[in-house]
């Protein structure tokens, strides 16, 4: 496990203290990229690559976050009743996990659902009772 959010910092500031330059851009086809005058780019398209490129092996998982506020105590995670908690500097995640690894796969779906979360809350909360 590793602190996703805290690696993409630092990543972005080296990147950026070694001259490099962020610039969002929306591409709608592949051939909007021959109108980029950059020879390096780093392609961030995550789920959109899907679309942008036709590539039907990207395939969406869902998954609602709860966010605790952080307990520097806690240098731990767990898995209980379907839900994961994993400790972190920047707070507590917890996610329903399901029965099983295919537990949102293929669903595109992105409404938030805060009762999915509270629910995974609750259900951490019972290991700790």
């Amino acid at each position: 496990m590793f602190n996703i959010s805290e690696l993409g910092r630092v990543l972005t500031e080296e990147f950026l203290q070694a001259g490099g330059r962020i610039e969002t851009m929306e591409f709608h086809t592949p051939a909007d990229l021959s109108k980029l005058k950059q020879k390096v780019v780093i392609n961030c398209t995550g789920y959109g690559a899907r679309a942008l490129w036709k590539d039907e092996s990207v395939v969406p998982v869902r998954g609602q976050i709860a966010w605790l506020i952080p307990q520097p105590e806690a240098s731990y995670g767990i898995v209980y009743d379907n839900v994961s908690m994993i400790a972190r500097r920047d707070g507590i995640v917890i996610q329903q996990t399901g029965p099983d690894e295919s537990w949102g796969y293929n669903d595109p779906n992105e409404t938030v659902d805060r009762e999915e979360a509270m629910g995974a809350v609750a259900s951490i909360a019972r290991a700790y009772a």
